[in-house]
């Protein structure tokens, strides 16, 4: 098997780059003993694609193959735990990892880090210092938001409507 290049990760899925390879490597291990789990996962945006697994050794491996253009990744799964059917979408936000080919990067981040980013914006613009830092981070969350996966009406979809709305009032405060 490859040798792998790792990002440690704080979940339950973890995302890698195969060496020399531009695919990546998404390894699950779910917090409860299954069999069987369905693999969702989506780039930049993209359809959600799907695929069922079995375990080895108690996770899981999926290979995917990115698009070129590749910036996010969007990935949650669901299993069977005592005949009903769960999902672990990491509380309705889903495993979200920013992700650039060349140089190698990977990594994870949440809504929660976005809104952290838009609150040092804001105060760069309301203190009129480093406009231009507030300037470039408002493009970042703006470009993130933008190619964001997520599912209609989801708990994700509903926040990221509430910081596109926030990017968009912190610009109008622009000098």
């Amino acid at each position: 098997m490859n040798t792998l290049l790792t990002v440690a990760l704080f979940s339950s899925v973890n995302l890698y780059f195969l060496k020399d390879s531009p695919n990546l490597l998404a390894r699950i291990t779910p917090e409860v003993q299954t069999d069987v789990i369905t693999f969702y996962y989506s780039f930049s945006r993209e359809d959600w694609n799907s695929r069922t697994m079995q375990s080895s050794d108690g996770y899981f491996d999926a290979v995917m193959v990115p698009p070129e253009s590749l910036n996010v990744v969007g990935i949650y799964y669901t299993y069977e735990y005592n005949t009903m059917v769960r999902a672990d979408d990491n509380k309705g936000m889903f495993y979200l990892f920013e992700v650039r080919k060349s140089p190698k990067m990977l990594m994870p981040f949440t809504m929660d880090d976005l809104d952290v980013i838009l609150k040092q914006a804001r105060k760069k613009i309301t203190s009129q210092k480093h406009i231009d830092e507030a300037i470039a981070l408002l493009d970042y969350v703006a470009g993130m938001l933008r190619v964001l996966p997520f599912k209609k009406d989801s708990s994700l979809d509903i926040r990221k409507k509430i910081l596109e709305s926030e990017v968009s009032d912190l610009r109008k405060l622009l000098p």
